[in-house]
């Protein structure tokens, strides 16, 4: 390889693996991320508002694997797969905002079934959540 070549247009085995290895950091980052948005998006107020950041860098890494799916031979599922992991990142993402945009209802909802023992309490705790919501069902 001469001086003038950079590594990332240089062609031959070494220069495909380091394209891969690339791709499957991404990925793994991208998954990571996925996991993490989900489990912030379940804990309560005020630490739900962290799954916001891992939303936006499963995105952010989601888009870094995708344009690193096209500088390697690799089949569709893996584009599909990318794009249905930063899918999930923003459903995450737009579910833990808008309880974040609900703060206090949310905080009540959280709080009422904490202590509920029954059902019945869960049903109740439930309907007071979509009546401080305006009825949205």
């Amino acid at each position: 390889m001469s001086q003038t070549e950079s590594p990332s247009t240089s062609s031959g085995p070494d220069a495909e693996l380091r394209r891969y290895r690339s791709l499957r950091d991404a990925l793994l980052w991208l998954a990571g991320m996925l996991l993490l948005t989900y489990l912030a998006s379940v804990l309560t107020l005020p630490w739900k508002a962290v799954s916001l950041l891992f939303a936006a860098a499963g995105l952010v890494w989601g888009v870094v694997a995708l344009v690193r799916t096209a500088h390697v031979k690799s089949p569709w599922l893996l584009r599909f797969a990318t794009a249905a992991a930063m899918a999930g990142c923003a459903v995450f993402g737009f579910v833990a905002s808008a309880q974040i945009l609900f703060w206090d209802a949310t905080e009540q909802f959280e709080t009422c079934t904490s202590s509920a023992l029954t059902d019945r309490a869960l049903q109740g705790c439930t309907g007071a959540y979509t009546e401080q919501l305006g009825g949205f069902q």
